[in-house]
């Protein structure tokens, strides 16, 4: 069980009960099959270091008192993980799509979740409050497509 937690994982495979159980920090390796934009390892693994950036667990607080979980990339982004799927309130700097407002419109409709939410990452404790999608514009101004 230890050897395989000890593996490097994708970041995309990353799930909430992984970030209960374990911090995770972003890895590389020097033969070049693992990149640090796309895998992580836990803190049982030999490299894992408190000193590189973490993907963390995150607690997302609704404004009518729902709690869900998700992830923050120890740089911008919190994202919820509900059902194997990623609900991202940051863009970075592209623009959403109607598409992509629609997509967290409906995951919130659907789970009566009420805007605005804080969320709060467990080990740095950054914290951000969201009442929609928030990207970076041309100017390199934070905009949020209020949902």
């Amino acid at each position: 069980m230890v050897k395989r937690m000890c593996k490097p994982k994708a970041i995309e495979d990353i799930t909430v009960e992984d970030l209960k159980a374990h911090r995770w920090c972003f890895y590389e390796d020097e033969e070049g099959c693992f990149s640090a934009f796309e895998h992580v390892v836990p803190d049982s693994h030999p490299e894992f270091s408190e000193h590189i950036a973490e993907l963390e667990l995150s607690e997302f607080k609704f404004a009518n008192g729902k709690v869900l979980y998700g992830v923050y990339d120890g740089f911008e982004a919190f994202n919820i993980i509900a059902d194997d799927e990623w609900y991202s309130f940051w863009y970075g700097a592209d623009e959403p799509e109607l598409e992509d407002l629609e997509r967290l419109e409906s995951f919130l409709t659907g789970n009566n979740l009420l805007l605005p939410v804080v969320a709060t990452a467990k080990w740095s404790g950054t914290t951000k409050t969201y009442n929609g999608i928030q990207y970076i514009n041309s100017n390199g101004e934070t905009i949020e497509k209020v949902i």
